[in-house]
């Protein structure tokens, strides 16, 4: 299932080191995704945290992923690997260099990222089959393996982690069983002080 997570995360315009041949007028770095740095999800069900392991993007599809404004799929991307959008992986995380077409809306956002008013970024992206875990000790998920990243997007507001129904059904289900034990742990407190 598709998921998308966003993150306090610099987009910054750079003049320097661009691929040969690359206009970078209109160019945007950014970090979209981070390494073993714990982020709060906040969730309808609760939040917890969640961690992406180094490791999680080896073998990961990334070879037809869009850049995209807000997520909004119904708008023309302002990016696509491999031609306009290049991923470089490094210790930290997931690196991207795009460069946006001359339209109206990809100079708005280019403008709106020189000038620190855009900064956040996001991902959308599909974990496998046993690709994850989750410890309801410490009410963490890691995320070991992303099969595909199907999207990135710059962002107005990245203060408001959005998870899917996959990630809430997991960790709801581990969390009704916690519920259940509370509740019966309470109950015994009750008949035992009541035996007194």
């Amino acid at each position: 299932m598709k998921e998308t997570r966003i993150s306090n995360i610099t987009a910054e315009t750079r003049a320097t080191s661009t691929p040969a041949g690359v206009d970078n007028s209109l160019l945007i770095v950014g970090m979209p995704i981070v390494f073993d740095q714990p982020t709060t999800i906040n969730d309808p069900a609760g939040s917890y945290t969640e961690i992406i392991r180094r490791g999680a993007l080896d073998d990961c599809d990334l070879s037809d992923t869009r850049l995209l404004y807000n997520h909004d799929l119904s708008k023309i991307p302002l990016a696509k690997t491999p031609k306009t959008m290049q991923f470089k992986l490094d210790p930290v995380g997931l690196m991207m260099i795009a460069t946006l077409p001359d339209t109206e809306e990809a100079r708005s956002v280019h403008t709106a990222v020189k000038r620190g008013d855009l900064s956040g970024m996001s991902f959308a992206f599909k974990v496998p089959a046993g690709g994850d875990r989750y410890d309801p000790a410490t009410n963490t998920r890691e995320i070991l393996k992303i099969e595909k990243v199907y999207e990135v997007s710059i962002l107005p507001f990245p203060a408001y982690p959005q998870t899917s129904v996959e990630a809430r059904a997991a960790i709801q289900a581990t969390g009704t069983d916690q519920v259940k034990e509370a509740i019966t742990i309470m109950a015994n407190k009750i008949l035992f002080k009541g035996e007194k």
